[in-house]
């Protein structure tokens, strides 16, 4: 089937045919070159959800510490609204 798509050179010269067999290659690798970095783009992604997750989680983790830290007294002066 490739003949029916390569037939649109036919009678062009030898220099325009090697002309576009150097675009073609250019495209192909651009293309790999393009997937490579839409891959790199969605693996850093991933990552900085990652991270922001694992921040979160510290973050109510230090805060859980915190809170349960406090003497209970001190936590009922500062947060009145607690259900006993």
């Amino acid at each position: 089937m490739s003949w029916v798509v390569e037939e649109w050179k036919e009678g062009l010269s030898t220099r325009a045919i090697q002309k576009i067999q150097e675009l073609e290659s250019q495209l192909d690798k651009l293309k790999k070159e393009r997937q490579q970095r839409q891959f790199q783009i969605e693996s850093l992604e991933a990552a900085l959800q990652k991270q922001k997750v694992i921040g979160l989680m510290h973050h109510v983790t230090f805060n859980t510490i915190l809170f349960c830290s406090y003497p209970f007294k001190v936590l009922l002066q500062r947060f009145p609204c607690l259900p006993l």
